[in-house]
């Protein structure tokens, strides 16, 4: 799975997929681990433009690696997004 990324000055811009369901949770965190763990001087945002759906596994993927490296943060998520998150106990993500 190639997951995009980008730096902006101190920040790592990850661009998440469209899709994550659970078939692809497994990759989809051990890629992201692999770019988180090459930039951990910078603070690190999920870019959630794209997302359409991610599956529960994914969102744990994505808790377990805010577990991990800290202060992870998901930026410009769709409304029903941002609600589906927050109604399923993932505040912390945004």
């Amino acid at each position: 799975m190639y997951i995009p990324y980008r730096i902006n000055g101190e920040e790592m811009i990850i661009q998440l997929p469209k899709r994550v369901n659970s078939e692809d949770a497994l990759r989809f965190e051990k890629e992201l681990y692999c770019i988180i763990n090459r930039g951990t001087n910078y603070r690190t945002f999920f870019d959630a433009e794209n997302l359409e759906f991610i599956s529960v596994s994914g969102l744990m993927a994505l808790k377990k690696l805010r577990l991990e490296f800290g202060d992870l943060k998901m930026i410009n998520y769709k409304p029903e997004v941002f609600k589906f998150l927050k109604d399923n106990g993932y505040n912390e993500l945004v």
